[in-house]
């Protein structure tokens, strides 16, 4: 048992760090959080007055501080609000999709590197280049959406319906009906347009992936093996040409040293 936790040891010395890391990011070590570097967020109301039980909504253009975000992880008063699953929850999904995305775009990006090494370009062109295209046009556009809606997406958003548009939402509807975006739901002005053309090459890259290598190489193969049956029968001619000069230039019976 030993002996597997030793061979085991690299792969458990950086599941530790990265767990340390995500528990940096979400500030939570045990269900507490770390006030490190100070909380963003200053109360400036006395909160004796209000009624038991009742919850108190903070205004961020009097009661944010600095105007800026937690330097490094989740602030620590989200530990005290109200709403903390909501958002714990969503936050956490949102960055797992982030770094999930970003691994395997790194994996497919390294596959590059072998398809260069064994000069395997045919792999580049049918199967390389698709599985860019689809990650990137699915769950890339995804991540993209998900940094969009933190950078332009915050507190002072306003909707005619209720709240802000949901990635969930926009992605389903993304192939459900691309081209029609409800005005709710709508990131950007040109966001139908952008979701059709990825969702046509998106599309288009599982032919690609599935047909084309094995197009070319049934066609590479039929091509191979005209090649040799020309081969073929180039050498019976040449054979055939010395058994008429045999004839014509030796006798009989030495021509036989030529069939």
């Amino acid at each position: 048992m030993f002996g597997t936790f030793y061979n085991g040891r690299y792969i458990i010395l950086l599941m530790g760090a990265f767990s340390m890391y995500t528990g940096l990011i979400y500030n939570d070590c045990f269900s507490k959080s770390f006030n490190i570097f100070g909380s963003s967020w200053h109360v400036r109301r006395n909160l004796e007055i209000t009624p038991d039980g009742s919850t108190v909504e903070l205004d961020i253009d009097h009661e944010f501080d600095r105007h800026t975000p937690y330097p490094f992880g989740l602030d620590p008063i989200w530990q005290l609000a109200t709403n903390k699953l909501t958002f714990t929850n969503s936050f956490k999904m949102k960055l797992s999709v982030v770094l999930g995305v970003g691994q395997m775009m790194f994996g497919v990006i390294l596959g590059i590197f072998n398809y260069l090494h064994f000069r395997r370009f045919l792999d580049i062109f049918a199967v390389w280049i698709p599985q860019v295209l689809f990650l990137g046009c699915i769950f890339g556009y995804l991540a993209v959406m998900i940094f969009f809606k933190w950078t332009h997406i915050d507190a002072s958003y306003h909707s005619d319906t209720s709240g802000a548009p949901s990635l969930l939402l926009m992605l389903i509807n993304m192939f459900l009906s691309p081209a029609a975006v409800p005005l709710d739901q709508q990131f950007y002005s040109s966001q139908a347009i952008v979701q059709v053309l990825l969702v046509v090459v998106a599309v288009l890259c599982v032919p690609w992936m599935l047909l084309a290598k094995p197009i070319v190489v049934y066609f590479l193969r039929r091509f191979e093996a005209t090649q040799v049956g020309n081969r073929k029968t180039m050498q019976q001619d040449y054979c055939f040409c010395l058994r008429i000069l045999a004839v014509v230039f030796f006798s009989k019976n030495d021509s036989r040293f030529f069939l």
